[in-house]
């Protein structure tokens, strides 16, 4: 009998054992110092944890690399919409997250774009009533930049694009920085007479190979390397004035508009330089190593 008791409590430890683990796991889950013991529960203040950041990571650089191939800029709304989702607030650690990833893998970083200024009586006035400053005031837009050193920028290292292919994309990018420095070289705008009058002078209409004249000007104004501005008059016809966008002030600086010029013009005069910034409006004097430089990276 004794036995038979024994063998009977043991029956019972046994079937009440699983109800005892699970009321153990139970009550380790309700203990708020338990979370800190366990070793893959490493979760941000945001509750975002680590596997999950690194994803968004990756996802930001992706979109930033999608942005730039198409040539829009990256906009903090659509970072937010299209890579964070509901962990908005972690904004800042994945922004950096990426820009170390893109910097350490693709030699490039994200720069803020400059706010785009305003041109128009109108724009200027409603400015004005809101009491805004461009100088201050953030464009929330960003676009991918190189950071890789001088001597690995030359041609032979960062060719031009293959698509649609190397030479469209290279007489592309001729085409909208000899339009840039044309409106830098005028002051910073060209109306668009004076804009006709150098494309007819060029022949652009049949030497662009990529599209017909307009079009590629409305791509280099949609991709933001130049504004056209338009002011209605009464009565009179609209003034059409051409002027350098955000994106072309960030990737066009002074030194390449120089190269081009300097190309250009072939042989130099003695007072070439000195001319030359005072055209660019640049207070450092432009050298020719450092023109040669430009060169190489055009």
């Amino acid at each position: 009998m004794p036995s038979q008791r024994r063998s009977r409590a043991g029956l019972r430890d046994e079937a009440e054992e699983p109800r005892r683990r699970r009321q153990s796991r139970r009550d380790e889950s309700d203990d708020p110092d338990a979370s800190e013991e366990d070793p893959e529960g490493d979760v941000d203040m945001d509750g975002v944890g680590n596997s999950e950041e690194d994803q968004l990571v990756k996802k930001l650089v992706r979109y930033a690399l999608a942005c730039e191939y198409a040539r829009i800029p990256i906009k903090r709304d659509g970072i937010r919409d299209k890579v964070l989702g509901s962990n908005a607030r972690s904004f800042k650690r994945v922004f950096e997250g990426a820009q170390a990833q893109l910097q350490k893998v693709f030699g490039m970083e994200m720069q803020e774009l400059p706010v785009r200024e305003k041109r128009t009586l109108k724009e200027k006035q409603k400015a004005n009533a809101r009491k805004a400053s461009q100088s201050t005031a953030s464009s929330r837009q960003y676009i991918l930049v190189s950071t890789l050193p001088r001597e690995f920028k030359s041609q032979a290292i960062v060719a031009p694009s293959r698509i649609p292919s190397t030479p469209e994309e290279a007489a592309f990018v001729g085409f909208y920085t000899m339009i840039i420095s044309l409106i830098v070289l005028s002051g910073g705008e060209l109306s668009d007479t004076k804009l006709r009058r150098y494309l007819t002078r060029l022949n652009a209409g049949q030497n662009l190979p990529m599209d017909k004249t307009d079009n590629v000007l409305q791509k280099i104004v949609r991709q933001g390397y130049v504004d056209k501005v338009i002011e209605k008059h009464e009565g009179d016809d609209d003034a059409v004035t051409w002027c350098v966008g955000p994106r072309a002030r960030v990737e066009v600086p002074p030194e390449s508009i120089a190269a081009v010029v300097t190309e250009v013009w072939g042989e130099l005069p003695n007072d070439f330089n000195q001319k030359l910034q005072r055209s660019l409006g640049v207070q450092e004097q432009l050298g020719r190593p450092q023109i040669e430089d430009s060169i190489a990276e055009e």
